[in-house]
């Protein structure tokens, strides 16, 4: 019995992914986290890595991290996250993440894009500042989204010149990213696209490409 075992023999927890007690993340729900790379296309961004596609286990797994504090989830979601950072990063650019917003930030204690990169050895670097409040973007249109977003996000500091690979957890309709990117951009900076942990199976306006750097 392996030390994890004897963890989960003493103290069950529900796993995330399928609810069975035992541990964080079942053995038979871990191959569902295996990396699923492909290459997006997001109006405002260009092209952004997805780890994952969010739906089944990897989608209430990222939740539990999200909204549970269930960042023990952390080590196996960084895998796939890397894998999507590592197609689409370019030769010196920085890997900036999304800001969370403040309430999201206070609620939660921890910044999730800021867990991953760092379970997966990944060093990002903070160009915004935390974001401005913002209603729930859950069930908006892309439209909507764009406007919930307008002025949300700042920057921390000059970034004429430099060149920028977005992060993100999660990419549903990109409206997040984009605004991100349309920031930036005004700042001076020049960004690269993007790379997500997951991308919803419903996407507006975000169509596949042909991943043909993606290993």
């Amino acid at each position: 019995m392996t030390f994890l075992d004897a963890l989960a023999f003493l103290f069950p927890v529900p796993c995330a992914g399928c609810g069975a007690e035992g541990r964080a993340l079942c053995g038979a729900c871990v191959p569902a986290l295996a990396p699923d790379l492909r290459m997006l296309d997001v109006p405002g961004v260009g092209r952004v890595a997805s780890g994952l596609r969010y739906d089944g286990v990897a989608r209430r797994a990222l939740l539990a991290l999200k909204e549970d504090g269930a960042t023990t989830l952390a080590a196996r979601l960084a895998v796939p996250f890397a894998a999507a950072v590592s197609a689409a990063l370019a030769p010196g650019a920085l890997l900036v993440p999304v800001p969370s917003s403040r309430a999201a930030r206070r609620r939660r204690g921890y910044e999730p894009v800021r867990v991953l990169a760092g379970r997966a050895g990944i060093l990002p670097t903070a160009l915004f500042l935390p974001a401005a409040p913002r209603g729930v973007q859950k069930g908006l249109d892309v439209a909507a989204r764009a406007r919930n977003l307008d002025g949300a996000l700042a920057l921390a500091r000059p970034v004429s010149g430099l060149r920028v690979v977005l992060l993100d957890d999660v990419l549903t309709t990109g409206s997040t990213l984009a605004a991100a990117a349309a920031v930036l951009r005004a700042g001076g900076a020049d960004v690269l696209g993007g790379a997500v942990l997951a991308d919803t199976p419903r996407r507006h306006g975000v169509s596949s490409v042909t991943p043909s750097f993606i290993p």
